[in-house]
């Protein structure tokens, strides 16, 4: 079945729903011979599923192959310790938005280390639970988040 260009840009091919939520992440990128260490970056995720994430970054950061991705998960209750979630993950795409003067970059994930996946699924439901929650309240205009399984940031 051949697909209408209007039913491709409306169709979501991910694996998993996104949900729009700023992570504060790292990437470490695998060694190399021309390079004395594994790089790494600092940022934050604009919105994550189980099956991947995108980022929004200054910079194009893209690279071809698998990286490490450490997630810095948010505190279960006040008080209560920092998780984080590794995992490897492959970079999808690299896209720049002149509007933005930025690149989405995009990541899906390949192997979770440990409890990984169940913490970051824990994360994902208590998040949409909230969103239903604030959206059944009516429309929360203080927030800058974006509808679940939207990935685009706005003015995108």
């Amino acid at each position: 079945m051949v697909m209408t260009s209007s039913q491709w840009n409306k169709a979501d091919r991910r694996e998993s729903a996104r949900v729009g939520l700023e992570l504060r992440l790292a990437l470490v990128y695998p060694q190399r011979d021309d390079r004395p260490a594994r790089p790494m970056f600092h940022g934050k995720s604009q919105d994550i599923g189980l099956s991947g994430l995108s980022m929004i970054v200054v910079y194009n950061i893209f690279q071809e192959g698998q990286v490490a991705v450490v997630l810095a998960l948010p505190r279960a209750h006040s008080g209560g310790s920092r998780r984080a979630v590794t995992c490897t993950a492959e970079m999808s795409y690299a896209i720049h938005s002149s509007k933005l003067d930025a690149y989405k970059i995009g990541l899906r994930f390949r192997e979770f280390r440990g409890n990984g996946k169940e913490l970051l699924h824990a994360v994902l439901r208590q998040t949409r639970k909230q969103e239903r929650r604030v959206g059944a309240r009516g429309t929360n205009t203080r927030s800058g988040s974006n509808r679940v399984g939207d990935s685009r940031p706005r003015g995108w």
